[in-house]
């Protein structure tokens, strides 16, 4: 028990490592990266590729909906832990439509300073904003969302 328990620690710390040190050097590649990675299942990459302020909302809300700390809550999505995996990342998975999403092209539009719009060349309607954090491009997921009145 306790030599899975280390194996399986060591596996969640080399993909924190990995992960992060994969910089998306485009906005349209950080997009697609994001739904290649939630389609394979790599929830830990897709984590890390999400800007800060959507990691913060999805943090906020999960912690709400789930009645929990956020402290606790961001501990259980850097950690990849297997109940945010099931209860998070594959019903998002299921509902985003990412394996379809993942074989798509996408092409970065205006990039001002640090934020970037990126749409789907099949698309023109739906714009996704990334931003430039830390030296990579990240996927604005909760800030490409339409604004709630």
């Amino acid at each position: 028990m306790n030599r899975t328990r280390t194996l399986l620690v060591l596996i969640t710390l080399i993909s924190c490592l990995v992960a992060p040190a994969q910089a998306q050097k485009d906005p349209a590649q950080a997009v697609k990266a994001f739904f290649q990675a939630v389609s394979a299942r790599d929830y830990g990459r897709a984590w890390n590729l999400l800007s800060s302020t959507s990691q913060n909302r999805i943090v906020n809300m999960v912690a709400n909906d789930e009645k929990m700390s956020t402290e606790a809550v961001r501990r259980l999505f850097e950690t990849h832990d297997p109940s945010i995996c099931t209860g998070f990342w594959d019903s998002f998975r299921a509902s985003s439509h990412s394996e379809i999403l993942a074989g798509r092209t996408f092409i970065t539009g205006q990039v001002v300073g640090n934020r970037g719009s990126v749409r789907m060349q099949e698309n023109n309607e739906q714009n996704f904003v990334t931003v430039l954090e830390k030296g990579s491009w990240r996927f604005g997921m909760m800030e490409s969302l339409p604004a709630q009145p």
